[in-house]
């Protein structure tokens, strides 16, 4: 019961959320079964991080075949081939296995890809460099250089951004959606001792648990999870009613817009989009998403978005 309520408070990306512990096996293929040069792609995730679920997101909209491994947040064997210990991990075959991690980065480098014939998946990644520093609580952590960033040449970049600002204004947003809005999940789902239950009640009747283990997760992960969400808001330096923080950064996103676009890229989802969708789904079914669609502007965005990507995925 205790490992299994630690793993719950750290399924979510960045510290702390949601845990669904289905499990969708991977499927194994050869080579010879896919068409030459098809990219084959395998996920490793938690299904409600919002990091695992914005590459999910790309992956759709841009109709890129994927399978789905779900790791179990308490033991993590299915990504002990890696020395890389977070989800989303990313292999990817495109003549050549390799493993690609970070969701920012996952993202920038496939998109490198479907652009860009130059260069191999291998180079491309090349070009995002992990980093090793050091965090306040003297804690080594890796970060990735160029993130953000389509590696492109200047045809290449006038083609996918015809004018400066709309690369500055899609990198922006994207730092925007790691740094704060993600952090704004945790402590709105679960906000109160209510929520929290809720939230897990969701947890335990889509995940695959025991009786024994779906008791545990139900009610020490929600009581956990509502001292752990206190925490974060102070960490963050959140309101006192953490909606109005949510509300806000969604009503930010929402003016960033425009009245005269349909998403950020115009009259398609840009990255800044789709990052911005994939951490606000996560929320999906719960109190605090039902609450952002009345007391916010996002609702028409956030339904454009919904039926593109289900075009995408059709």
């Amino acid at each position: 019961g205790g490992r299994l309520l630690l793993g719950a408070a750290f399924a979510l990306g960045g510290g702390a959320g949601l845990y669904l512990a289905a499990r969708q096996r991977l499927r194994e293929h050869s080579a010879a079964e896919l068409p030459a040069g098809r990219l084959q792609l395998t996920l490793y995730q938690y299904k409600t991080c919002p990091f695992c679920s914005k590459v999910r997101a790309f992956l759709d909209y841009h109709g890129l075949p994927y399978e789905i491994v779900e790791v179990n947040p308490i033991m993590r064997k299915e990504i002990k081939f890696s020395s890389y210990r977070k989800v989303p991990i990313l292999l990817a075959n495109a003549g050549s296995p390799l493993q690609l991690n970070d969701s920012s980065v996952i993202i920038s480098a496939i998109k490198t890809y479907l652009v860009s014939k130059r260069n191999s998946l291998e180079e491309i990644v090349s070009f995002y460099p992990p980093m090793k520093t050091v965090t306040e609580q003297g804690k080594e952590v890796f970060e990735y250089g160029n993130k953000y960033w389509l590696m492109l040449d200047e045809k290449e970049t006038k083609r996918v951004y015809p004018v400066k600002e709309v690369r500055v204004e899609e990198m922006k947003w994207r730092k925007w959606a790691d740094d704060w809005l993600v952090h704004l999940i945790s402590p709105n789902v679960y906000r109160t001792p209510r929520e929290a239950l809720a939230s897990f009640d969701y947890i335990v009747r889509e995940g695959k648990f025991g009786t024994v283990e779906g008791f545990f997760a139900k009610y020490m992960g929600a009581v956990a999870m509502f001292f752990v969400s206190k925490r974060l808001k102070k960490r963050h330096h959140l309101q006192d009613d953490v909606r109005e923080d949510l509300y806000e950064a969604v009503n930010e996103w929402v003016k960033a817009i425009g009245k005269h676009r349909l998403f950020m890229g115009g009259n398609q989802p840009n990255l800044a989009d789709l990052a911005v969708y994939g951490v606000l789904r996560v929320m999906e079914g719960l109190e605090a998403f039902d609450d952002m669609m009345v007391h916010t502007k996002i609702q028409p965005w956030y339904q454009r978005m919904e039926e593109v990507i289900q075009r995408a995925e059709a």
